[in-house]
């Protein structure tokens, strides 16, 4: 098994926009510094922070620093990485695509789906909410948009320009009943894809047409294999 392949060099190529009067630390060691406390799993910048401290001689000592960022340093970073998500998103889609460069040789398996960001409701405000794409084989999701109030299905076409210019004509996207709609699966098929979605009662005459498609020729054939909420699936062909 070929090893993973590392960020880092990907993200640091993001341009550094740190006043150069003021810089601390090493691009990469920052970097590194705030990958590490990431992976570890705190849930907000303060947590991130106090995890780096409990850390500070380990991280010091493998990193070649003196000291580590305080928490208005790692704020002012994300904020300012916020200011650059069009460098980040092709950052990672390099790394994504140096993960797996053979993968417009074969066919990628892909989930869609739309996603709540827990705690993000204010009050007066809902809470935001995301449509993803998720990769299986690298158990990552590889593209995101905010929803923005439309329709699960309308906002998922806004995702197809990246998958095609990750993975080629070889994907499949799994799908769940909210984007059975004519024009979502007509633009995945336009962009290459290939996709997968349930057919349930509320799309009654589409679910009748693909049991009588599918019985010719003969040895193909379609299961409803959840008859209580009548669902059966649709292979969607390139």
């Amino acid at each position: 098994m070929r090893p993973p392949i590392s960020p880092l060099p990907f993200l640091t190529q993001i341009p550094d926009w740190r006043a150069s009067t003021r810089i601390q630390y090493p691009w990469d060691a920052l970097w590194t510094v705030i990958l590490t406390g990431l992976l570890a799993g705190p849930p907000n910048i303060l947590a991130l922070t106090q995890w780096l401290a409990g850390h500070r001689e380990v991280l010091c000592q493998h990193l070649g620093l003196d000291r580590l960022p305080q928490q208005a340093m790692i704020y002012r970073f994300f904020w300012s990485l916020d200011q650059h998500l069009p460098e980040l998103q092709r950052a990672l889609l390099d790394w994504v695509k140096a993960q797996h460069p053979t993968a417009h040789d074969r066919l990628v398996i892909l989930a869609g789906d739309g996603k709540v960001l827990k705690g993000s409701a204010r009050e007066g405000r809902s809470a935001l909410s995301f449509l993803s794409v998720f990769f299986h084989e690298l158990a990552l999701t590889v593209a995101q948009v905010d929803q923005a109030g439309r329709h699960e299905a309308k906002g998922m076409q806004d995702l197809l320009p990246t998958l095609t210019t990750l993975f080629g004509d070889g994907w499949l996207m799994t799908l769940d009943a909210a984007y059975t709609e004519r024009e979502l699966t007509t633009r995945i098929d336009e962009a290459g894809g290939a996709y997968l979605v349930p057919l349930k009662n509320n799309t009654r005459s589409l679910k009748e047409w693909a049991k009588f498609a599918f019985t010719y020729p003969a040895h193909d054939h379609v299961v409803d294999v959840e008859r209580r909420s009548g669902e059966v699936w649709d292979g969607g062909r390139r």
